[in-house]
């Protein structure tokens, strides 16, 4: 999949896929030479693939990848199509250097960065000539170390085995690339930013000589031992280490010559040089890290800096913020407001300390303050800083704390210092890079602390000046602010009409514009593609005569994707389910009997991906239960006892989408399918092992765990938690169901949530708490359960009306960012969709959540429910 960076810049509204990126005017010439007769070119994802005639290619082996620095790159290509040609080599290569700058840039995949071109030799004879006769061809050009290859001797060829062909397995309960095992198994085919070799693979002599003269090579080891990373990116990474002459604890800022490129094309050894630069001018203010050495190991070079101890002003936001926490008092925001704003005093003198040295900091957000546990500040990462006067323009920077319209001198730290004067009270300023008017929502929001007289005048003029002339870009007057209605039932009507006026039907690599997450899977699944939005639409009853042929182009998209991709949320599952629920019942069943086929693979538990989620889809609504989903549950019932020879992996983490809460919902409804109780025993136990990865806090509101951080959100926190017992709640009252309902009814009281979204953000609490708390006790087969207490607290109003905080008008409709909060998202998971479901479910009381999760139509009747414990 392509670096992230790479879906940001095809569209400034919309994430989309880079084949779609506006480059023709830094295409490489051999992008537009026609190959010779015979050939076949195909281009997929801003890759072009020149394909020899009648060539056949093995499904996999030894491939080799080109990597040069971008001014050498058109020439490079040109030496890399004569060869290919003259040796009928089947080849791919970017085709732009703007796309080829992306898929280099800081922040892009490190184990796939750099790579420029692709050679697939049919044999080892034509690797070693790609080898010896292009790699000498190529020699003195210089690029990228390709982390995830071999480099062939000093030059800028690497090689690694892996697939030729597209191929997919099921790693855990997610789909991979595969490659093919001797005996005919699939195992995925890994890609990690470090060169291995499968054990069964087949190696050449040639490179076996080569891996082994690269093992014995020994380096000096430097005087620093590194105890743990910090931070990794394309650029290199930033570790605390230990001074083995002295045992001091110190920073080391590693930079890859040729790698890690900023907006300029400038390398991460580059800017390394200028932060070194920096830093000693900016020697002895107690605001920066001092400056201890410089070292090289192997190729790449390293800044030692005094360790800070502390942590982030980001990780101090996470933990200290008092909104994100049911029932704030007003002591509790009194406080945080007092920490807040000597937070911000001492950010301001620093700055006017660093200014005082003639230096722009350049790169001011909340992940680059230290604090110190006394309190005292810090500014780390200078790599963007630059001279007061220098002819320089920052090209990296937090999209929250940088603007395009600010590009020289001081006034880009002026900028950035009132952008974290309302950060630090509402952390959501990415908002504003797609509508500058966000700005005047957040200063309302940040109305909610006791701030001092002026505070917030002084942020709106320090913008007002930064951002004054506005922008008469045409895609930015297309996003504006939403004017929040009085009347809720009109934002139904909106969101849905934003919603369809984006389809693309004449593409066939997406129907909706969602999240990133779409592309691997053919813009056709539940959680980023058509299939979540088509159900939302659906679901909620609006106004939708283009459905036919959005089904329509469901139903081909489905048909290409690989069997592999199985899934409720993100595949097969997902898409037959939503076929059947709209009547396109043989349509269903051509794709359930396709997951079917692929069930004897080892898949998780989990509902988005797993056994349980697949299982949910092949409970159609109105018939028993089928054989095959009998013996899904059985799988898993089996594996929670610890009573099977074919064991079900364990979740890597908790929760509704990828832990066992998902499979408690699936085996309730066994349930109620079939009346037998050992199901109901086996959705109470799955739910109590994902009870054993939660903790409450000093409020007694229960979280789920993941490190240092504590999740309520519907996909993987206490939400989605909730969720399943609810379900089981259905079926007899349990205390230890009813206390988690209750608890988590309270934990999700939140004011301030990061991400609109269904699945970890804003939507998907609005959903859970319209489902435990909105709407009077219910009936359901087996009797009225009351979930509801008299004095149970109505939050949903309060959850739909904060959604106006990342609220946007797209062409005067109601539109929501996505996960990325840079662009507007349509999709169910992050987007628009899920969020429509959403508001939907908690104006209706429709108690939906996330899709195919509610009661089935036909139930078995049964007389010994409270049997099961």
């Amino acid at each position: 999949m392509p670096t992230p960076g790479a879906f940001l810049i095809a569209d400034p509204v919309h994430v989309d896929s880079p084949a779609h990126v506006a480059d023709t005017a830094s295409r490489f010439p051999l992008a537009d030479q026609t190959p010779p007769d015979g050939w076949r070119v195909a281009e997929h994802g801003g890759w072009i693939m020149w394909h020899p005639p009648q060539a056949q290619l093995p499904q996999q082996g030894w491939k080799v990848h080109v990597s040069v620095n971008l001014d050498d790159a058109a020439d490079a290509l040109d030496l890399v199509r004569e060869h290919c040609v003259r040796h009928r080599v089947a080849f791919k290569f970017q085709r732009s250097r703007r796309l080829a700058l992306v898929n280099n840039e800081k922040y892009a995949h490190r184990a796939g960065s750099g790579k420029l071109a692709a050679l697939y030799p049919a044999d080892d004879t034509a690797l070693r000539r790609i080898l010896d006769d292009l790699g000498a061809q190529l020699a003195g050009y210089r690029g990228p170390y390709v982390l995830s290859d071999l480099r062939w001797h000093d030059g800028p060829l690497y090689l690694r085995y892996g697939g030729f062909a597209e191929l997919w397995c099921v790693d855990g309960d997610q789909p991979v690339p595969a490659v093919t095992r001797p005996d005919g198994t699939l195992v995925p085919d890994r890609r990690e930013p470090v060169f291995t070799v499968p054990d069964w693979a087949p190696v050449p002599d040639f490179v076996a000589e080569h891996i082994a003269a690269v093992d014995a090579q020994t380096d000096d080891e430097p005087p620093y031992r590194i105890e743990e990373a910090l931070h990794h990116s394309n650029a290199g990474g930033v570790y605390r280490a230990t001074d083995l002459r002295d045992g001091r604890t110190v920073v080391l800022r590693e930079a890859r010559p040729h790698a890690g490129l900023d907006g300029a094309g400038t390398d991460a050894l580059t800017r390394l040089r200028r932060e070194e630069t920096m830093l000693r001018r900016l020697a002895g203010l107690d605001c920066v890290p001092q400056l201890l050495d410089r070292l090289t190991w192997w190729e790449h070079q390293f800044l030692v800096e005094e360790h800070i101890e502390g942590d982030t002003l980001q990780h101090h936001l996470a933990m200290r913020h008092p909104l994100i926490h049911p029932d704030p008092t007003h002591q509790d925001l009194t406080d945080y407001t007092t920490w807040a704003l000597d937070v911000i005093d001492q950010v301001e003198a620093a700055l006017a300390q660093v200014h005082a040295r003639g230096v722009v900091f350049g790169d001011l957000h909340t992940a680059n303050v230290m604090i110190r546990p006394d309190g005292r500040v810090v500014l780390v990462d200078f790599e963007q800083a630059y001279l007061t006067d220098e002819d320089f323009t920052p090209s990296l920077g937090d999209p929250g704390f940088a603007t395009p319209r600010i590009r020289r001198g001081p006034a880009v730290d002026t900028y950035a210092l009132a952008c974290l004067r309302l950060a630090v009270f509402v952390p959501l300023t990415p908002l504003a890079a797609l509508c500058d008017e966000k700005f005047d929502d957040l200063l309302t929001v940040a109305r909610r602390f006791p701030l001092p007289p002026g505070y917030l005048d002084r942020i709106r003029d320090d913008l007002h000046t930064a951002l004054n002339p506005p922008t008469s870009a045409p895609d930015r007057r297309r996003v504006t602010r939403y004017p929040w209605p009085a009347d809720q039932r009109r934002l139904i009507e909106s969101l849905a009409a934003g919603i369809r006026a984006t389809a693309t039907p004449h593409r066939t690599d997406r129907l909706f514009p969602g999240d990133p997450g779409q592309f691997p899977h053919g813009g056709a699944t539940l959680a980023h593609g058509a299939a979540g939005v088509i159900w939302a639409l659906v679901n909620t009853g609006v106004d939708y005569p283009e459905r036919d042929e959005h089904l329509d182009w469901l139903t081909r998209a489905a048909r290409r994707l690989p069997t592999a991709h199985l899934g409720l949320y993100d595949g097969l599952a997902g898409i037959a389910a939503l076929l059947d629920r709209t009547g396109r019942h043989d349509d269903a069943g051509e794709l359930l009997d396709r997951c079917r086929t692929g069930l004897h693979h080892r898949y998780g538990p989990g509902l988005h991906s797993g056994l349980a989620g697949i299982g949910l889809a092949l409970l159609r609504p109105g018939r028993p239960a089928p054989d095959d989903a009998l013996h899904i549950g059985d799988r898993l019932a089996r594996t929670l006892t610890g009573d099977t020879k074919q064991p079900v992996p364990e979740p890597a983490r908790p929760g509704l989408l990828h832990g066992w809460s998902g499979p408690a919902i699936f085996l309730t409804r066994l349930h109620e399918a079939t009346g037998d109780p050992a199901w109901l025993r086996a959705a109470r136990t799955a739910l109590r092992r994902d009870l054993q990865h939660t903790v409450r806090d000093d409020n007694g509101n229960l979280h789920v765990r993941d490190g240092a951080r504590r999740l309520f959100y519907l996909d993987e926190g206490s939400a989605g938690i909730a969720v399943a017992a609810h379900t089981l709640l259905r079926h007899g009252e349990r205390q230890w169901l009813r206390d988690v309902v209750t608890t988590v009814r309270r934990t999700i009281d939140v004011e301030f949530v990061l991400l609109p979204g269904l699945f970890h953000g804003r939507a998907g609490l609005l959903a859970t708490t319209a489902l435990l708390t909105d709407g009077p006790p219910r009936t359901t087969p087996h009797g009225p359960v009351g979930l509801v207490r008299d004095d149970a607290p109505h939050h949903t109003p309060a959850h739909l009306a904060r959604l106006a905080w990342h609220a946007y008008a797209l062409d005067g409709r109601l539109a929501f960012p996505g996960d990325t909060l840079l662009r507007i998202s349509t999709d169910l998971a992050a987007g628009g969709a899920g969020i429509l479901s959403a508001i939907h479910a908690a104006l209706h009381h429709t108690a939906v959540t996330l899709p195919f999760l509610d009661a089935p139509t036909h139930v078995a009747p049964t007389g010994h429910l409270l049997a099961a414990s």
